[in-house]
């Protein structure tokens, strides 16, 4: 997902932020909002956020609370591991250029579109970029999802904008099965016509007051 970097935080992100933060680790809330962790735990902060009585970290290691590393000072530096050093200019050998393409872990198609070095900046979800490319610009705080679910299908017709919210209470309906999930799509899509409609005839009366 593409980092947020330096732009505001929106109502929704806040009202999400109060949801998720007491309940998940930064790594997911990372991925969710599209923002590094400094940002998230400064956000959190200031919305006087603590994480739940009931949470318990993942544990990522076996060091006990005030336990040293047993090589805690010893310099590393074995013999012959200046040969697997980069020299200035040089490039790893996973390095891509410009325009390559990978498949993640969840079978998204991402495109590099930057080469700053910063994986998460570099690399765009392919969706993002054809919803971008036939509509404009993505707002903060919404994803692009697939309405057929084939996650190769970027033709405009069959990509959704929807919330960071919606596409997450969408996710908790597919625990009921897929018809549920779909009735659930469905009562969405026509919420928002409903609304674009409203507003519609809103600005039509505006115009003829």
């Amino acid at each position: 997902m593409m980092r947020n970097h330096g732009k505001p935080w929106s109502p929704q992100d806040d009202e999400d932020m109060r949801r998720l933060y007491p309940v998940n680790e930064i790594r997911v809330l990372e991925r969710l909002f599209g923002r590094a962790e400094k940002a998230i735990t400064a956000r959190a902060h200031k919305l006087g956020l603590t994480k739940a009585d009931d949470y318990v970290p993942p544990r990522r290691g076996c060091f006990k609370k005030g336990q040293q590393p047993w090589n805690k000072g010893i310099p590393f530096n074995p013999p012959g591991s200046e040969k697997g050093r980069f020299k200035p200019g040089q490039k790893p050998h996973s390095w891509q250029p410009i325009g390559s393409e990978r498949v993640t872990k969840e079978g998204y198609l991402q495109r590099k579109m930057t080469d700053t070095g910063y994986p998460l900046h570099d690399w765009v979800e392919v969706q993002r970029i054809a919803w971008e490319e036939a509509y404009g610009p993505i707002p903060d705080g919404y994803v692009v999802l697939f309405r057929d679910g084939d996650k190769r299908n970027f033709d405009p017709s069959n990509l959704e904008l929807i919330s960071r919210s919606e596409n997450m209470q969408r996710n908790s309906y597919h625990r009921y099965g897929p018809e549920i999930a779909q009735l659930y799509q469905l009562k969405g899509a026509l919420s928002r016509k409903m609304n674009r409609r409203s507003r519609e005839l809103e600005n039509e009366n505006h115009r003829s007051a």
